[in-house]
């Protein structure tokens, strides 16, 4: 994983578990930079890292949920967060104070 990956991946992972601890702004930011991806992947993404009140879900649950394999799901979760990461929103939200 390269590091504007690593660095957004870390965000979410602040955001699903400690919610609080990111401002309601961002947070929005967030919920629309999701929308960049397709309904699955969006989908994918809030469970892994337990996004908009979900439990957070192990990567082979959220394979078996989607018939693949766990390396299949991490390559899955892994491009999305690349796709994500290079975006100019993104740069804009982790910018903001």
């Amino acid at each position: 994983m390269d590091a504007f990956s690593q660095e957004l991946q870390n965000f979410l992972i602040l955001l699903g578990q400690h919610p609080d601890q990111v401002s309601h702004q961002k947070a929005h930011y967030i919920h629309h930079l999701l929308q960049l991806l397709s309904l699955a992947e969006e989908n994918i993404m809030k469970l892994y890292y337990g996004l908009d009140g979900n439990k957070v879900r192990s990567l082979s649950d959220i394979a078996a949920m989607c018939g693949v394999t766990e390396e299949q799901m991490q390559q899955v979760i892994e491009r999305c967060l690349r796709r994500m990461a290079v975006t100019p929103e993104w740069q804009s939200i982790k910018d903001t104070k």
